[in-house]
């Protein structure tokens, strides 16, 4: 199965509509997927243009797809017009709630529309019944519903819930909703985007003082203006560059409305790269209202190639200080030309490339090749290395590639805080980064294990130049020192003489004789106990010696958890410490840290970040640094993507380690409350028991719970070791419906029927698909027509259902 890419985030928007003289008689923008002659067209471009209730990313409606809860609530607070008053606290919502809706939830709260005896579930649909009650509280008509004087009269009335029955009555009174053609209401039937506009079109007529609407734009915190940079659509976001020139990453806030004024499309794919743009953000910082106030072209039309995305039809070029991304839309054709080539396509044209594109109306119809390999990162075998010519060639995936050396290279090495030229040997493996068609930048990522050695010094014999080690199982072995030897101490140059007993180094060897040896002047290992009052600390090394060391009065203790005095050290943490005159003056604490990745950059070789906090973080994966990823020997940048958990080790405030990380799938088969266990069924097979220890939480639809009362028998999760102990169980989304196409092993997508039309939704690469006795099952043999339940995190499935 092909890889499938990660979509982390999908967000709501509202778009505030703009008057008509203010863009010299712009037309209302219509949808894609709703004709002119559909029932609901009216109702939904009424609500479209008040920002109720816009489009989708790709510009269309979804006429079809049922309501959330959550979503009829939202709409309903931005029909009336609600916002908060700057001198009143808004009450708490006392249900699970998705952060982009938190601020309608509490006006929804506040205002009457939801109770807190109401049985409400954000993400399930809004059945008629539920609509019912919501529309005749926003009419303010719950009372009549209170005095229950008349029951409703429709054939079906004792299929309507208990607490539902006077409120439909009263919606029926009230020409809110009306029943079937059988004069039955079908009260469990949920409503979908059309019909919800329609009801609240009615409903509009009703509404107290005149029914007058707010536009929702009032909602708006905060207003943004500049560029847009580059648009993210997958994501449903886009850079945004300010007026002051920094760059800003905007975000549309949960999974449906977005409408874009000012462009006679929808979605975000009615913006383009240097459209100028004035953005409104909520208080929560999504986006709710966007209005392109110009066209005014790309920012600059030349640059190296940073990205070719032929699926997307994208083409994004890199400045050249690297400071700038511009990205551009591909025409169906596009031309090429390129010096020296035959007949050049656009597959032709590689990542590092300097290009000049041609830009009519938007879109790339034509690209110059103006420099090949201008800026890029190759990884190969060392064919030949000929410093004196300045020349080194390259094993690449079976091509011979040679390159010119810069005057000044940087190198680096694993093991050694510096390294030369004169380190690498034919048949490393090294990833050389290139600048102008010449390399200024090597890291030599494999090399022979035997080659470098970590030890203790056990004796320095400098007459004869040998040295003699004791290696981590206690085994001693001498050797040869080489006169040209290079000796580092805290990466300054010595002597074989400055070497002494029970330091720690690190050697290169060559053909068995040390060429290289380097000394840390720390120690590292794991604290067995801290006086904090008598100053004094035991150390256990790795080699599993401990050894007590006197603190220093004013020690500098460093950690990426900011734990900065002593009295914060806890038995068990692994540190490493410095000493000056036997005396400990510095303590790094080892800490972790679980990120996801956003943004993989690999031409500044980092990673782009988002930890548990919600924090952004940046990972730079280089001078030192070892990436690990499971089943690749010697990983590159470009092995990691987007989505991706990885484990951050630091060691104080140094990065140490970058590991991608896989997350445990699975069905809660058993809770045991008392004993705090769960016990899940991963998606491999394997049962599994975890403890819901202290430091352990439940994620639910964005929203973090501590006890386990949150949790159900059932429920999908994702489990996650935490850092600090305990696990987090992120708890999957579901989505149940009829496939629209058959499947096939290769494919990224599930499509459902929705109305006349389907959705789409983005496959995890491992998805685990099963019939409804439990046995797996292939993608090719889930077939048009089924009914599944889709299993859903971070908008990707990872489970199918076939019923």
């Amino acid at each position: 199965m092909r890889k499938r890419g990660l979509t982390w985030l999908s967000f709501i928007v509202l778009i505030a509509a703009l008057s008509v003289f203010a863009f010299g008689g712009i037309a209302m923008a219509g949808f894609s997927d709703v004709a002119e002659s559909h029932w609901a067209a009216k109702d939904i471009i009424q609500m479209s243009e008040l920002g109720v209730a816009g489009g989708y990313t790709d510009g269309t409606f979804r006429p079809y797809v049922t309501v959330k809860q959550v979503e009829a609530l939202s709409m309903v607070v931005r029909v009336m017009g609600l916002k908060a008053s700057s001198t009143t606290d808004l009450i708490e919502v006392p249900f699970p709630v998705p952060t982009w809706a938190q601020g309608e939830a509490k006006l929804a709260v506040q205002h009457g529309l939801l109770d807190k005896s109401d049985q409400f579930s954000a993400n399930s649909g809004a059945s008629r019944a539920w609509v019912a009650r919501l529309l005749v509280r926003m009419i303010g008509k719950e009372s009549e519903a209170e005095e229950r004087l008349l029951l409703p009269n429709f054939t079906d009335s004792n299929q309507i819930p208990d607490w539902a029955l006077y409120y439909v009555r009263v919606a029926q009174d009230n020409d809110l909703i009306a029943g079937y053609n059988d004069r039955s209401f079908r009260p469990n039937n949920e409503v979908n985007r059309a019909e919800l506009v329609t009801f609240l079109s009615r409903a509009m007529e009703s509404l107290p003082e005149s029914g007058t609407v707010t536009n929702s734009n009032q909602q708006a915190k905060t207003t943004l203006s500049g560029t847009v940079v580059k648009i993210y659509a997958e994501s449903d976001a886009f850079v945004l560059e300010d007026i002051s020139g920094g760059l800003k990453t905007l975000y549309l806030p949960g999974g449906f409305d977005i409408s874009v004024t000012g462009s006679s499309q929808q979605g975000l794919n009615a913006l383009q790269p240097g459209d100028e743009v004035e953005v409104g953000l909520n208080s929560q910082g999504y986006v709710i209202s966007i209005v392109v106030q110009a066209r005014t072209g790309m920012v600059g039309n030349e640059g190296v190639v940073y990205d070719l995305d032929m699926e997307a039809r994208l083409l994004t070029l890199q400045s050249d200080n690297n400071e700038r991304l511009s990205s551009f839309r591909l025409s169906d054709y596009v031309s090429v030309r390129a010096e020296g080539v035959r007949f050049p396509t656009i597959n032709d044209i590689r990542k590092g490339d300097r290009v000049k594109v041609t830009v009519q109306d938007g879109w790339v119809t034509g690209i110059e090749v103006l420099e090949l390999a201008s800026q890029l990162k190759v990884t190969g075998n060392v064919l030949v290395l000929d410093e004196d010519n300045g020349v080194i060639t390259l094993d690449v995936d079976g091509q011979l590639c040679a390159y010119k050396l810069s005057s000044v290279v940087q190198v680096t090495s694993p093991g050694l805080s510096k390294a030369f030229l004169s380190d690498v040997d034919e048949g490393d493996t090294v990833t050389v980064e290139v600048d102008s068609g010449e390399i200024i930048a090597l890291e030599i990522s494999g090399q022979q294990d035997d080659d470098i050695v970590e030890a203790t010094v056990y004796a320095v014999d400098t007459q004869n130049r040998v040295l003699t080690l004791i290696d981590g199982q206690d085994k001693l072995k001498s050797y040869d020192v080489l006169k040209e030897a290079r000796i580092t101490v805290d990466g300054k140059n010595d002597s074989l003489s400055d070497l002494e007993r029970d330091m720690e180094v690190t050697v290169r060897l060559l053909d068995g004789d040390i060429i290289a040896v380097e000394i840390d002047d720390t120690l590292k290992g794991t604290i067995v106990s801290i006086d904090e009052d008598g100053l004094l600390l035991v150390l256990q090394r790795d080699n599993g010696e401990r050894k007590t060391y006197v603190i220093d009065k004013d020690v500098d203790v460093e950690s990426k958890d900011s734990r900065d005095e002593l009295d914060e050290i806890k038995r068990g943490d692994y540190a490493s410490i410095v000493l000056d005159n036997n005396r400990v003056e510095e303590i790094n604490l080892r800490t972790l840290v679980i990120c996801r990745v956003e943004n993989v950059r690999e031409v500044y070789d980092r990673l782009e970040v988002v930890d548990e906090d919600g924090d952004s973080l940046r990972l730079s994966v280089r001078g030192g640094v070892d990436l690990i990823v499971p089943g690749i020997t010697y990983p590159n940048l470009d092995d990691v993507h987007k989505g991706d958990l990885v484990r951050a080790t630091y060691l104080g405030r140094d990065l140490e380690k970058v590991e991608v990380i896989k997350s445990q799938l699975g069905e809660v088969t058993f809770i045991n409350t008392s004993q705090k266990k769960i016990v899940v069924k991963l998606f491999s097979g394997k049962t599994t028991e975890f403890s819901f220890a202290t430091g352990s939480r439940i994620n639910s639809n964005g929203r973090v719970y501590d006890s386990l009362s949150t949790l159900d028998t059932g429920d999908r999760v994702e489990v996650l070791e935490n850092p600090g102990g305990g696990y987090t169980f992120m708890i999957m989304k579901k989505l149940s419906g009829k496939l629209a196409f058959d499947m096939d092993d290769e494919e990224d997508k599930v499509y459902l029927e929705s109305g006349s039309s389907w959705n789409a939704y983005k496959l995890n690469e491992d998805v685990y698909a099963h019939n409804s006795y439990g046995t797996v099952i292939r993608l090719n043999n889930i077939k048009k027509g089924q009914i599944v339940d889709l299993y859903m995190l971070r908008d990707m499935v990872c489970e199918i259902a076939v019923k």
